[in-house]
């Protein structure tokens, strides 16, 4: 749980959250507020297509709030109470905490019904109240790392926070003490200490890189920060005047944005230095490590803002020091936990541009004492603040404080429990989790303790193992066989990894790109594209798996299953009930119709669904072959037609039949969209007003 996603001076969260999946912990991202930066780190592009992304208010929330006090009542308002009591004296947080219950209680639901268990936020602020309003209203836990800058100023709600806290991970020994000291007896047990890190590799090789290829006299002086008032850049500046002024051949570039760079860029022009002191602004994190590598110095002018705010340990001087760097940092707050004065860097009282000038003129007068320290910083982010490490030991604490009363055998143990060796998968980690009927399918992360891949679990049901194995044999057969069948074609299937024929399962790789489903929510240019690949996608599909088989015993077949979806449907709908002998007469009427066409039996998927319709950079992949069979042309087309119906994309038909490229017999296309929607009204879990909808074109197609 983050406030804003992606944020450009965030990108310790980004580290840490795809080590936790690479140790085969599985993160669902949850942004409060999304953000849309001109600068986006390569780390958080894929992040930004499965970020669960939700606006603030919506019909849906409204519709979960209200589901919610409906359900628990004096929990529901305790909770929004407890929030108003607790931010009332800062109205500004009063005002954006209330905004936020509605969509925290929606988020509630929602990570319930994905299997989510925990929520663990980042900064103690708004993400923290979010993730607290969750556990107050549901049955889901929480935990929260505390940074620093985050509860040395502003601490509304903190108490409660720390209380229904499984757990509090701070970054330094500093707030741990300054937490403790406030809160004695909230926090005796649950204040943890696990550092922030970095990657150390990557820094050693941009300055390995940045050695080769390098020659030059003057020093490189390099600064990463946001432009706060926690962080005096003036001060620097003066000091970099200083040096200049004293002859030093130096030149200093900063990183960063912030509401104090029209005064900073003023700053500079005041001492005439512009030529010496470039503002670079943000940056993404490649082109910040290739910096690294080429500076010589590193300077962090931290200080303590009049309000009290400061740093915590800054993880830019961990990416410095893994560079190898020597570096000048203040020793306020928990820099003096990285920082060891003329061990790994060298501490200075920021305040006093004299006294950077003078650490400063010290390094660049001694060569062996820079690349001692430098060294001295190395060592010392590969030994306790390398990320690898650190997010292990945050996987650690949270199955050390996960809630052990679980069912006997869950379905995320019975996925955990398939032959994974055959996979060399070191670390599993199951992610999402839809229950079927007849099926699971989870979406699961698996490691070899180096390179992470994501793959998706489909795992029989049935009334005994025999069965659901059984199930399972034949979609892995017809995998296998459509694998064969459409080598020689463009067509992408779910790529089979293994098949598990004792658990009933099979593991596929997941689909590339965006689902149709998503997709029909886009422009209408965007949307059409896409139909018409959908379309030449059936149409592919058929062309490689026609077969020679009299299609009248199909027809046969696909009518009486249609029947008996409509006794079904009949079953607990007293409309279609009062219709079921016009619906009856019309299937076998529609039947005798189609026979006297002459018709090809192909393979038809069984189950074509927007959902199940995935297209991204390398064509369309389409999943979940657990319902393919021997069947009629149009089953798939008219299944389509009848989706988009119901999501009230009717106008967007025309597109999918110009990428199928075959005109559509209407009375043929009648029948199997009746049936469609028959077999869908009748396996259930609609809404109402899906139901409705679906009632509707039952009707009208057998009118």
């Amino acid at each position: 749980m983050v406030t804003h996603f992606p944020r450009i001076d965030e990108v310790f969260v980004l580290r840490e959250i795809n080590e936790l999946e690479r140790h085969g912990q599985p993160v669902v991202v949850v942004p409060l507020i999304r953000l849309r930066p001109q600068v986006v780190h390569e780390e958080a592009k894929p992040w930004m297509k499965r970020a669960l992304f939700t606006p603030l208010l919506s019909a849906t929330i409204l519709a979960s709030n209200l589901r919610t006090f409906v359900k628990a009542p004096l929990r529901y308002l305790r909770t929004l109470l407890t929030l108003i009591a607790g931010t009332i004296w800062r109205p500004s947080t009063l005002v954006r905490s209330v905004v936020l219950f509605p969509k925290s209680v929606h988020l509630a639901t929602v990570l319930a019904g994905m299997g989510v268990k925990h929520v663990h936020a980042h900064f103690a602020t708004h993400s923290t109240t979010a993730a607290w309003i969750i556990s107050s209203v549901s049955d889901l836990t929480y935990s929260f790392t505390v940074h620093g800058p985050d509860v040395f100023v502003h601490r509304m709600l903190l108490d409660k926070k720390i209380a229904g806290a499984k757990f509090v991970r701070c970054i330094s020994m500093f707030n741990k003490a300054f937490i403790a000291g406030l809160y004695p007896h909230l926090a005796q047990g649950k204040l943890h200490v696990i550092h922030t890190g970095v990657n150390p590799d990557v820094y050693a090789e941009a300055a390995s890189a940045s050695r080769a290829a390098r020659r030059r006299a003057t020093l490189q002086l390099l600064s990463v920060a946001a432009l706060t008032p926690s962080r005096g850049f003036p001060i620097l500046i003066d000091a970099v005047e200083r040096l200049i002024r004293a002859g030093v051949d130096i030149e200093c570039r900063i990183v960063g944005e912030g509401r104090l760079r029209p005064a900073t860029e003023r700053w500079i022009a005041r001492h005439g230095i512009e030529d010496r002191v470039r503002l670079l602004g943000a940056l993404p994190q490649h082109e910040v490590a290739r910096l690294m590598g080429e500076a010589d110095i590193f300077v962090l002018p931290s200080i303590i803002a009049v309000d009290g705010q400061m740093d915590g340990i800054p993880v830019s001087l961990m990416e410095a020091m893994a560079a190898g760097k020597a570096v000048v940092a203040a020793a306020i707050s928990g820099i003096p936990e990285i920082v060891k004065h003329e061990v790994n860097g060298l501490l200075v009282d920021a305040a006093y541009p004299q006294r950077i000038e003078a650490a400063v003129r010290r390094l660049v007068e001694d060569a062996a004492l820079r690349e001692r320290i430098g060294q001295g910083g190395r060592e010392t982010v590969r030994q306790r603040f390398d990320v690898r490490r650190t997010s292990a030991s945050l996987i650690a604490l949270l199955d050390a404080t996960a809630d052990v009363n679980q069912p006997a055998q869950s379905t995320a143990d019975r996925i955990m429990a398939l032959n994974w060796s055959r996979l060399n998968a070191a670390d599993v980690g199951v992610r999402r989790v839809h229950e079927r009927a007849d099926f699971t399918i989870a979406e699961v992360t698996i490691s070899d303790g180096v390179a992470k891949q994501e793959v998706v679990v489909r795992q029989h049901c049935g009334p005994t193992p025999a069965v659901a194995q059984e199930r399972a044999r034949r979609e892995f057969e017809v995998l296998t066989m459509l694998g064969s069948a459409l080598a020689e074609s463009k067509l992408t299937i779910p790529r089979l990894l293994m098949f598990d024929e004792p658990n009933a399962a099979i593991v596929v790789a997941r689909a590339d790109g965006k689902s149709l489903a998503g997709m029909l929510r886009e422009s209408q240019g965007a949307r059409a594209t896409a139909l018409r690949k959908a379309g030449a996608w059936v149409r592919t599909l058929q062309e490689h798996t026609r077969t020679d088989d009299d299609p009248r015993y199909v027809v046969t077949g696909v009518v009486l299953q249609a029947l008996e979806d409509l006794d079904l449907a009949c079953a607990g709908d007293g409309i279609l009930r009062v219709a079921r002998t016009i619906i009856r007469e019309r299937l076998q009427t529609l039947e005798s119709s189609v026979t006297d066409h002459p018709l090809t039996v192909v393979g038809t998927h069984g189950h074509f669904s927007p959902d199940n319709i995935f297209l991204g950079s390398g064509g369309v992949n389409v999943v979940h072959f657990g319902s393919y069979r021997e069947g009629l042309p149009l089953e798939d087309v008219a299944e389509l037609l009848m989706h988009l119906d119901l999501l009230g994309a009717a106008s967007s038909r025309r597109a999918f039949l110009e990428g199928y490229g075959q005109p559509a017999d209407a009375e043929e296309l009648q029948l199997f969209s009746l049936t469609s929607a028959l077999r869908l009204f009748a396996r259930g879990g609609l809404t109402s007003a899906q139901r409705r909808k679906l009632r509707a074109l039952i009707l009208r197609r057998a009118a």
